[in-house]
């Protein structure tokens, strides 16, 4: 019998899906396609989508536990269920700290504890107090863990300081755009329009786009903002408002994935000005779609966009609104950036991803068997 390897996978098993969630749907959707040793089982917990759901039966045993709140299901419902398996998978910056099989862990980031001090930290109670659980947490179950993977180098080095485990300890398994290399000319929009994706999140750095889309001078472009949760809706459109900018800027909360690669495929720039990203995976996913990108010049994304895109200070609102009105205004420059932006999107696969993960599982069965 096949050693078995049990799979956080709820964010996967949601739809739609943020970062986090697409990565795990993406990475065991492909490891389907590795011949391997082990048998993968996937957890999820109620907030799972049908769809999603019956596609990954189709691949793999997923069973659906629940618990009254997130902390139970990762701390007893979750380890308890899969107490059988050879090795967990925490796939979210979290595991069980109780006695349980081995771990791996991806830890995505170590964003919050860059809140407060490289930006704003003002969140929900709910979010502060995850926040200080995840923080306690995993500053514990980090230098356990058999292995420790997460998307960047730039992430595993901020790892490496944060948590205090060796560099050696920690492998990188980059992540891919979702949709497939868009070959065809772009169409760009009528009236043309930037785009960003936002969150009530002061990381996203929304205001700096705001600030940067301010300063343009062509009255006719347009600045469209989706990813919003539902509850943040009304504070950003407020916002909005407030700048004068209301008849210019439209807010949507989360679309669907056609309606984000038309989107990609249809704006005339991407513009990406968060804070703090531990890979920035919309950078890649625009680029895939043939969209020009201007992102901060901080964090993961430099090492992510390479010289593919236009790289700024969020701070700088003037270079920003400058290197906008150039893509407007310049068509060989604009389809060069375009051009550079898929060779770079070319370079990044799933499969690469899996391939990777699927290595670090093979190397964590042999410590368990020692």
């Amino acid at each position: 019998m096949k050693p078995v390897i049990a799979v956080d996978a709820r964010y996967g098993l949601r739809s739609p899906r943020r970062g986090v969630g697409e990565y795990v749907y993406q990475v065991v959707t492909h490891l389907s396609a590795i011949h391997s040793p082990y048998q993968i089982v996937l957890y999820g917990d109620k907030l799972f989508d049908p769809e999603t759901l019956a596609d990954l039966r189709r691949i793999y045993p997923v069973h659906i536990v629940s618990a009254v709140n997130f902390f139970a299901w990762e701390q007893w419902t979750w380890p308890r269920a899969a107490r059988y398996a050879k090795l967990l998978h925490g796939t979210a910056n979290i595991g069980p700290l109780q006695p349980s099989p081995p771990q791996i862990l991806t830890v995505h980031d170590v964003i919050e504890w860059h809140r407060g001090r490289d930006f704003p930290a003002e969140i929900p109670l709910r979010h502060h107090i995850s926040r200080v659980y995840r923080m306690n947490a995993l500053k514990r179950l980090a230098p356990r863990a058999l292995q420790i993977l997460t998307v960047s180098e730039h992430a595993r080095q901020d790892i490496a300081v944060t948590l205090k485990v060796p560099l050696n300890h920690i492998a990188v398994t980059p992540l891919a755009g979702k949709f497939p290399l868009c070959q065809s000319p772009s169409r760009w929009s009528d009236p043309p329009f930037v785009l960003t994706l936002g969150a009530l999140d002061p990381r996203k750095n929304l205001k700096a786009a705001f600030a940067g889309f301010a300063l343009v001078s062509n009255p006719e472009l347009r600045l469209k903002i989706v990813g919003v949760e539902p509850h943040g809706l009304t504070q950003i459109k407020a916002l909005v408002r407030d700048l004068g900018l209301g008849r210019r800027v439209a807010v949507e909360a989360m679309v669907s994935d056609h309606d984000l690669q038309t989107l990609y495929q249809r704006a005339i720039v991407f513009l990406y000005l968060s804070h703090y990203e531990g890979f920035g995976l919309p950078v890649l996913e625009a680029m895939s779609q043939g969209c020009p990108v201007i992102c901060a010049h901080h964090a993961s994304l430099p090492e992510v966009a390479n010289d593919a895109a236009i790289l700024v200070d969020p701070a700088d609102s003037h270079t920003v609104a400058k290197h906008i009105e150039t893509l407007l205004s310049d068509e060989a420059y604009r389809d060069d950036l375009r051009q550079r932006g898929l060779d770079r999107a070319r370079q990044f696969s799933w499969g690469k991803t899996a391939e990777l993960t699927h290595r670090a599982y093979i190397k964590a069965l042999e410590e368990v068997k020692r």
